[in-house]
């Protein structure tokens, strides 16, 4: 073989391995254009605020429905029971927790709430940190004991289900009241579909339902936690939900949360 059918063959063996790298360079553009659609996409479905639709009924020892809401009775203790808990991630479980125990507030810009374009507002996490919070307005020193137990015979039963609501509700609390003393005796709230609700979903549909829970109607204001269908985007505690319960456990005869700018 001359020198001239060496050269040209080591030219046509280049030519193929500058082809050969040339593919695996597209190859790996189109690979990361595929995982950066996929991150956008993602991204975006997250952005969109899911609106979730819940429900509360109040019944008398009667089993009939009433149309008003009551207060718990004084007291320093509550427990609560999650039923179907080892059915779910700790994860999912711990959202629960966070949405009743937490103590921490943060403040929201008061433009994201339609408040005005100026200041933030205070926004509790959890109803332990709200609930205390109206305790201390109230004068009482101690903080309320909110515990979780499995004892069938809790203030509160939580059931988080599988099962698809046929009214298309993500959650429902139902508490049985003594009309003839104005007092909550025990609160059941039911979760439906648990299995497909994202950590954060979970979180602020416990958070609605605790609300119904401590005595709490629905709110006037599409921007808060408290309105029927869960669509804000502050999906925490306000002052005005603070403001209904410090009435509704200072005497007052109504439980509706009305937000005024």
């Amino acid at each position: 073989m001359d020198d001239y059918t060496k050269l040209k063959k080591s030219l046509r063996n280049m030519q193929i391995l500058i082809i050969i790298v040339i593919g695996l360079v597209v190859f790996g553009f189109a690979l990361d254009f595929l995982a950066v659609q996929k991150t956008v996409s993602v991204i975006e479905e997250n952005a969109q605020t899911k609106p979730l639709k819940t429900s509360y009924v109040v019944q008398n020892l009667k089993g009939d429905a009433m149309e008003t809401w009551y207060a718990w009775q004084p007291r320093d203790k509550i427990e609560i029971q999650i039923v179907g808990e080892n059915n779910y991630p700790k994860e999912k479980i711990d959202a629960v927790k966070r949405a009743i125990l937490s103590t921490e507030t943060i403040e929201i810009d008061n433009k994201l709430v339609y408040k005005g374009d100026e200041g933030t507002s205070t926004y509790w996490i959890g109803w332990k940190g709200a609930v205390d919070y109206i305790r201390e307005k109230r004068g009482i020193e101690n903080s309320l004991d909110i515990s979780f137990t499995d004892k069938d015979d809790a203030d509160i039963i939580i059931t988080l289900t599988n099962s698809k609501s046929g009214e298309g509700l993500s959650g429902v609390t139902n508490s049985m009241v003594n009309d003839e003393e104005s007092t909550i005796l025990r609160s059941f709230v039911t979760i439906y579909e648990a299995d497909k609700l994202s950590n954060e979903h979970m979180e602020i549909i416990i958070r609605h339902e605790f609300g119904h829970v401590t005595g709490l109607a629905h709110s006037t204001a599409p921007e808060d936690l408290m309105y029927p269908v869960i669509q804000t985007p502050a999906p925490y505690i306000s002052e005005c939900d603070i403001d209904a319960l410090l009435h509704l456990y200072t005497g007052g005869k109504t439980s509706q949360v009305i937000c005024e700018s």
